[in-house]
């Protein structure tokens, strides 16, 4: 089952993204990359990532307390 799910992972340099994951019995068991992005789409993904690692940092946070 391929499913999207906001997870953990290298497909970008962030610590976690929202990706196409393969599910298994036991959970996630591979997480798909982004395949080919257009340059608008490219663009696109760039001008926010500032925000999301603000995001991802703030829940970081949040879980660790």
């Amino acid at each position: 089952v391929v499913e999207c799910s906001f997870v953990q992972s290298t497909v970008t340099e962030l610590p976690f993204f929202a990706s196409k994951v393969r599910l298994g019995t036991v959970g996630v068991e591979e997480v798909l990359g982004l395949g080919h992005l257009s340059d608008f789409e490219q663009q696109g993904l760039e001008s926010l990532k500032p925000e999301l690692k603000s995001s991802i940092e703030k829940g970081i946070k949040f879980a660790n307390q």
